[in-house]
């Protein structure tokens, strides 16, 4: 099943929180001269618009410096000024987790697997739980979460109602979230 799939059968899924790791996607690729290229970001936004997700829920966060080293500084800037890119103060990476870290659920994308940062999460599963990675393949978006889709699709199943709060993984409460339209219930 892909993603587009997933959230079409699971509607709710785009209601939740996306964050955006700016930097790890426009460095993805660069263009001819070395620059990180402005417009993936631009496709990665039209693919989540195609998706179903609300715009005030997506949160696109980059690193301070990210205007002067990416190939249309202009154009960033005036997402920037719309609010649709936020530069952090410094390191974004502590930006991107804080911010998941402040929901009960949310989705990172990035490739980035944040591995300086597994002594700081709740659990060394947690980051893997919440991102989508990516590729992109022929200029287009190829998005691919770290989720399980047969447990997602296994609804109602007993042995998620038994479990203690350590057992239940991130697919048991999107699981949840779907089934009550939005409301977190894990017990």
């Amino acid at each position: 099943m892909t993603l587009e799939n997933c959230f079409t059968k699971f509607p709710t899924l785009t209601n939740l929180p996306v964050i955006i790791d700016v930097n790890n996607v426009v460095y993805q690729r660069h263009n001819g001269r070395n620059k990180p290229v402005f417009d993936d970001l631009v496709k990665l936004l039209k693919k989540l618009d195609e998706i179903g997700f609300d715009r005030q829920q997506i949160i696109s966060i980059c690193d301070p410096l990210l205007i002067r080293n990416i190939d249309k500084p202009t154009e960033l800037d005036k997402l920037i000024n719309q609010n649709i890119v936020r530069p952090a103060p410094k390191n974004a990476d502590e930006f991107i987790l804080g911010y998941a870290l402040q929901h009960k659920f949310c989705f990172i994308i990035s490739n980035d697997k944040f591995r300086e940062y597994n002594d700081q999460l709740l659990s060394r599963n947690w980051i893997n739980e919440r991102r989508i990675s990516f590729m992109i393949i022929n200029g287009k978006f190829c998005l691919s979460p770290n989720m399980d889709f047969n447990k997602m699709l296994c609804s109602n199943s007993p042995s998620n109602q038994t479990m203690r709060p350590s057992e239940i993984s991130t697919l048991d409460i999107l699981e949840r979230l779907t089934e009550s339209e939005g409301e977190l219930n894990l017990f």
